[in-house]
Formats: C-alpha cells, structure tokens, sequence
C-alpha cells in the first residue's frame, strides 16, 4: 500500500487534474490551477439539429485556499443553469477532518 501512496502523492503546485478520453479525437491529461470543461450533445430544436452544451464542470480555488469542484446542467428550456453537484476540498487546513465535502444540493448559481 506504501507503494500506492507514492503513486498517488502530489508532486507538484498543482491544484487539479483532468483526465478525458474523447474516443477517435484523442486524451487529455494536465495538472492546472483552475478547470472550465463543457461537454454538448446534439439534439433537435426548431426543426434544426445544433449541439447544446449540456453539462458544465468547474474548478478553482476560492480567496480562502478552499478548492471546489462545480457541475451545472444547461437546458435550452430554462433561464439558468442548475448547480447538481458542490465539491470542496481544503488541503492546506491540517485541522481539516473532512478530505472531500460533498453538496448535491439542486440550487440555480
């Protein structure tokens, strides 16, 4: 296990990582700071096929050091976006007994 840690450790200043796989088109794999991915889907309005970006996922690090992960869904039948997931992490707080908070609360941003 020992092993697996050192595998995993951070070795860097960076803050997130992404990985996709997007099939045929290629992968991406980065460490960053911040994180804007957008992911569409074709679909059928007003008698024309477009792609919609319906899903949003967001990162960054807010004034406090507190890293939060965002995921909103896009409708092209509603107003605003909804926020379905919050997703905290302090690593620079040792007093921190929380590693990853989790907030599934369906709020509009």
């Amino acid at each position: 296990m020992e092993k697996e840690m050192d595998v995993l450790s951070v070795k860097d200043s960076r803050k997130f990582e992404v990985h996709c796989n997007a099939g045929d088109a290629g992968e991406l794999c980065v460490g960053t700071d911040s994180v804007s991915i957008q992911v569409g889907q074709r679909l059928r309005m007003d008698g024309a096929e477009e792609i919609w970006h319906s899903v949003g996922v967001y990162a960054k690090a807010e004034e406090d050091g507190t890293l939060v992960i965002r995921v909103l869904v896009f409708n092209p039948e509603w107003e605003e976006p909804l926020q379905i997931a919050s997703i905290k992490s302090r690593p620079q707080d040792g007093d921190c007994r929380t590693a990853l908070g989790c907030n599934l609360d369906h709020v509009t941003p």
